[in-house]
């Protein structure tokens, strides 16, 4: 009996650069499991189309003509909440890395990224991994997750400050309980309660909304 293959993953691209936007259709109609369903050059076109069928993962420049892509996360989420955006561009800068995900990114990828990275960090968004690891070592060194939390943040308990820190380091389920002594199971009823306190649906949300508000400093 033939195992039922796993469904595209369903790529648009935000690109005013066409050369560049041509060959990243090129390349993820090439890579194994995704498809290009459409590009455009702004933000503006792309929340005009973007609704006519909605991808999986929203490959976004920074640096766009009329609104930036990253002020167009937040109105992608807002519209879009199930589409993940992954931000691919020359700024190799913190800040921007740390505004992309605060306004909702699921990851960040530079241009000058071998291809094969940039194909597994589509993939990764996905599949649910906030971002990569270069990314959240960059992050956790911003935010100085190390010191004390602050208490009076959205009634986490100190496990789930523990379990969010796991998130922000792109620890799947398992790499987590392994870290904290605890089952996947353990680990998954935690999720569920950080997800009904902070009022969010994904593991990028979670990382989004502590980055956002600051509960590590």
């Amino acid at each position: 009996m033939t195992s039922k293959a796993s469904p595209e993953i369903k790529v648009m691209i935000v690109e005013d650069h066409k050369r560049i936007c041509e060959s990243l259709a090129e390349l993820i109609n090439r890579a194994d499991g995704l498809k290009c369903s459409g590009t455009f050059n702004s933000v503006e076109d792309a929340l005009k189309n973007i609704g006519k069928d909605i991808p999986d993962v929203l490959l976004m420049d920074i640096g766009l003509p009329g609104m930036s892509g990253i002020d167009g996360i937040s109105l992608v989420k807002e519209s879009f909440p199930s589409v993940e955006v992954l931000m691919h561009t020359v700024y190799d800068d913190d800040e921007k890395i740390f505004q992309s995900i605060c306004h909702g990114a699921s990851g960040y990828v530079l241009k000058s990224a071998e291809t094969s990275e940039l194909i597994r960090s589509i993939k990764e968004v996905k599949t649910g991994a906030p971002m990569s690891a270069s990314i959240a070592r960059r992050l956790l060194k911003m935010i100085r997750i190390k010191e004390k939390v602050r208490p009076d943040k959205m009634n986490l308990t100190a496990r789930e400050l523990d379990i969010v820190q796991c998130l922000i380091e792109g620890l799947s389920y398992r790499g987590t309980a392994e870290k904290l002594f605890i089952s996947p199971l353990t680990v998954q009823s935690h999720i569920k309660r950080i997800y009904e306190k902070l009022h969010v649906h994904s593991k990028s949300a979670v990382v989004s909304k502590v980055l956002k508000f600051n509960l590590f400093r």
